[in-house]
């Protein structure tokens, strides 16, 4: 019974918990369901309602801001501007419909809103013709003026709507709270006989708990020993979930202040890289994994290599996370930059050795050729003393350029301070001119090309300057024409004085051609060295593009200009504008008082129109009366025409080369009609050897080469003439100089070539000499004889004996002339160095070999000034 009783207890306690778990359970239903009716007002209305108009507001603060953005980027297009402001419209009047339908306010309000939107409307659709043409000034001035207040009224009928709708489901959130918490009540009531659940759940989530913080535990371990720093965003919070311990020893940040401010990053980015780095950054739906490398500014002021990745977390089809690691791998790149930098300047090495040896054979080989071939053509009219002395004389001027040359790659000082030196000496045009020539006109007699070097209102050829480099200059620009100009092609160098002033000249050298021509584009880097058309103009041409460069410094150098200008296919100019000093010779060569010259009457034919002008001028200024004619046959009835009236001519100045009629057939036709008694001089360009048999045997007295100087023409006139010439052309013989004559000097030198030579131009000047092999022999023979030496040429590298061991030696000897005799070194050291250690031992001056003999000369007489007393 008692057993019974106890059961039906239970029922009843268990039907009483049933029924109070079934009325808590339908109590927690109307709860759930009064919340589920709570917050379904909430979404569906003052929620709606305040997403939509935020939304509103949002594109709203758009419109305002790029309106002028709008406008300008339609370029003036009205359709295009009211098109793009409607469909934002449109989506505004959608907003306003949602909001008007679900908004739970004063009806107002929503009215308010949309007459507000409407106003706005009406009033850019009135504004937009007055303000897309003004210039955007004007443009933000009447915006700011007269539309942004309608968008501000629209503004401020969306507050109060999103105040209200904020306020209606900050008071629904209070009722859904408080039936939450009626709901949860009930549910724990209902759940307490459900302990055993909700203790396993607990002990299950606390180990979940601990497992990931073991785990997290083990990451900082990791992290806290490796150089990368790992950090995990929260995609969708758009935070910063965790960031490894080793921040602060690798990027110098600590991790907290990461993670309270992501932008602590973005600061140390440099500037140069800020743009990669929010790049990298703005891709936050990128799948794949991606990576950037940046610098970033360290506190001690260092500036290293980072480089960042990202790792996308999926689930599913959605991004999650990202596990970004940033890594300072500046070492690495220091050392791969190393190795590129090693490279480059090996290349650089070997690039600027071959554009040197590339330099040295352009620059050798034209010099060259002109010795060599004055040597072929002096070994072919040996038995010619003028023609071979002629080309013994140009040898020597190609010599002298040619060592030029040498002595700027062996000069050290030069190299070292990268530049060269420019002398001031006084030099005449008409050698270097004569150089140039026998340089190239047989080059282009060899290729058919017309070849001619006119002079325009030149009056002074005797010039202080630098005679070698612009020698170098004009090589340069005839090579160049020479190689680009094709068969049958033109070169013309025309010299023209342009301005006369103070003992001032200046020049200007005009190199002309109709070859292959250069592009525009070319034009504007043709100075720049190792310069060329194109690779094909290369191959098919060569050289190495220094040239340019070459005369563009040169030319700067000597305080003038150059320039350039050309056609493709049609040919290039070149002009080059020099000064020159200018200096009175002495006795004026060209001064004259030979009578017979005054009452000359000479008549000039060419075809170039310069060149007569330029002889005419000559003529007037040796006091001669002249007249020029351009054909062959306007020269022969000139001269028919003069012998008709009794006023012949004295003598004419025929070119040999001239379009209707040679040279040589005016010289017959003249012949033939006034006889023997005019002088007939052919004028040609240099080498008249080809011709002269068939011209003299045509009647012709003498020949002229161009391009004609004042000098030339005077001289060739008083020969031809039959007047004693009274100009004489410099010789390369030395005359025996009094002030040497009877010195006697000690040569030390123990090449016996090089002996040779030093003794025949000592021999030259009248002085006695003395050999010695070596600095050891000098040191003797000076100890016996010293007194009666005026002079030692010591030469350096010896056996036995150095020349600087032997001067050191005779100075510091005991002989009564030892501090006082003069001892110049003579060696092929011709460094700066090597001056410098000549004077350490004691030497009074320095002479390079190659020796040259007008140096050697001044030298010698420099240190022998006083005459010797006779025996």
């Amino acid at each position: 019974m008692g057993e019974r009783k106890r059961s039906r207890v239970k029922e009843l306690g268990l039907a009483l918990i049933c029924v109070i778990a079934v009325g808590l359970s339908a109590f927690s239903i109307y709860s759930t369901y009064q919340l589920y009716q709570t917050t379904s007002i909430i979404y569906k209305h003052p929620y709606t309602v305040s997403n939509e108009s935020r939304a509103m507001r949002t594109r709203l603060l758009d419109m305002k801001g790029f309106l002028l953005n709008i406008i300008a980027e339609s370029s003036g297009d009205l359709d295009t501007v009211q098109q793009l402001l409607e469909k934002r419209y449109a989506m505004q009047y959608d907003a306003i419909k949602v909001i008007t339908s679900q908004y739970l306010g004063p009806v107002e309000d929503t009215a308010q809103l949309l007459a507000a939107m409407q106003d706005l409307e009406e009033t850019q659709a009135e504004a937009l013709p007055l303000i897309i043409p003004m210039n955007r000034e004007d443009t933000t001035q009447y915006v700011e003026e007269y539309i942004y207040p309608k968008y501000d009224a629209v503004y401020d009928a969306l507050t109060i709507i999103i105040d209200f709708a904020d306020s209606k489901v900050e008071g629904l959130e209070h009722g859904a709270a408080n039936t939450a918490v009626k709901a949860i009540v009930s549910a724990v009531i209902l759940t307490v006989f459900l302990p055993a659940y909700f203790l396993f759940t607990f002990w299950h989530e606390r180990k979940n708990i601990r497992e990931i913080r073991y785990r997290e535990s083990l990451f900082d371990v990791l992290s806290a020993n490796v150089d990368e720093v790992f950090l995990i965003f929260d995609q969708e919070n758009s935070v910063l979930e965790y960031v490894s311990a080793n921040c602060q020893r690798v990027l110098g940040i600590p991790g907290d202040a990461v993670m309270d401010d992501m932008q602590l990053l973005a600061g140390r980015v440099t500037d140069e890289d800020q743009t990669a780095f929010a790049e990298f950054i703005r891709k936050p739906d990128t799948k794949e994994n991606n990576s950037v490398d940046i610098q970033m500014r360290f506190n001690s002021g260092e500036t290293r290599w980072i480089k960042i990745r990202s790792y996308p977390v999926m689930s599913g089809n959605k991004i999650l996370r990202y596990i970004v690691t940033l890594f300072d791998q500046t070492e690495e790149i220091v050392k791969e930059q190393a190795l590129k930098d090693a490279l480059v300047n090996a290349q650089n090495a070997n690039a600027a050795k071959q554009n040197f040896l590339s330099r040295m054979s352009h620059e050798i080989r034209t010099p060259m050729n002109a010795i060599i071939g004055m040597a072929t053509i002096a070994g072919a009219y040996i038995e010619d003393r003028k023609r071979v002395e002629d080309c013994l004389e140009k040898i020597g001027y190609s010599s002298k350029h040619l060592m030029t040359l040498i002595n700027d790659v062996l000069d050290m000082s030069k190299i070292d301070e990268g530049k060269m030196l420019i002398v001031h000496e006084a030099f005449n045009l008409e050698s270097v001119m004569e150089s140039i020539t026998s340089i190239f006109y047989p080059q282009a007699v060899d290729k058919g090309i017309r070849f001619s070097i006119p002079l325009i209102d030149l009056t002074d050829t005797i010039l202080i300057g630098d005679a070698l480099r612009l020698n170098q200059i004009l090589i340069n620009l005839l090579s160049n024409a020479i190689k680009f100009t094709p068969e049958n092609g033109t070169i013309r160098m025309e010299i023209r004085q342009i301005q006369k002033k103070n003992k001032h000249v200046r020049l200007r050298f005009t190199v002309s051609d109709t070859g292959i021509g250069m592009s525009k584009e070319f034009l504007t880097r043709i100075f720049r060295p190792f310069e060329q058309e194109s690779a094909a103009t290369s191959q098919k041409y060569g050289g190495t593009g220094l040239g340019m460069s070459i005369c563009k410094n040169l030319v700067t150098l000597m305080g003038g200009t150059i320039s350039a200008a050309s056609t493709l296919g049609k040919g290039s100019t070149f002009t080059v504008e020099l000064g020159f000093d200018t200096e009175s010779v002495a006795g004026d060569e060209l001064s004259h008082n030979h009578q017979a010259l005054d009452s000359l009457k000479v008549l000039v034919a060419d075809d170039d129109r310069d060149s007569c002008i330029h002889a005419s001028l000559l003529l007037k200024n040796l006091g001669i009366r002249s007249r020029w004619v351009l054909t062959g046959l306007e020269c022969v009835e000139e001269v028919l025409e003069a012998h008709k009236t009794g006023e012949e001519y004295d003598v004419c100045l025929i070119d040999w080369k001239m379009p209707d009629m040679n040279g040589i057939e005016v010289t017959r036709r003249v012949r033939e009609f006034v006889g023997p008694d005019t002088t007939i001089i052919i004028i040609t360009a240099y080498d008249w050897t080809a011709i002269e048999k068939s011209a003299r045997e045509a009647g012709a007295n003498a020949f002229l080469s161009k391009p004609i100087f004042a000098s030339s023409l005077y001289n060739t006139l008083l020969t031809v003439t039959g007047i004693e010439r009274t100009m004489k052309r410099g010789t390369t013989d030395k005359k025996t100089n009094s002030v040497l004559t009877g010195r006697r000097v000690l040569l030390v030198e123990d090449n016996a070539l090089n002996q040779e030579i030093a003794v025949e131009l000592l021999k030259m000047a009248g002085m006695e000499i003395d050999c010695a092999g070596n600095g050891q022999e000098a040191l003797e023979q000076f100890l016996a004889k010293g007194d009666s030496y005026d002079l030692i040429l010591m030469d350096v590298q010896m056996p036995v004996m150095d020349g600087y061991q032997a001067t050191i030696a005779i100075r510091q000897s005991g002989h009564s002339r030892a501090k006082t005799i003069p001892i110049v070194a003579m060696t092929a050291d011709a460094f700066y160095e090597d001056i410098v250690k000549a004077q350490a031992a004691g030497m009074n001056d320095h002479l390079a070999k190659p020796i040259d003999p007008e140096k050697f000369y001044q030298i010698i007489e420099s240190f022998c000034a006083t005459p010797v007393s006779g025996d």
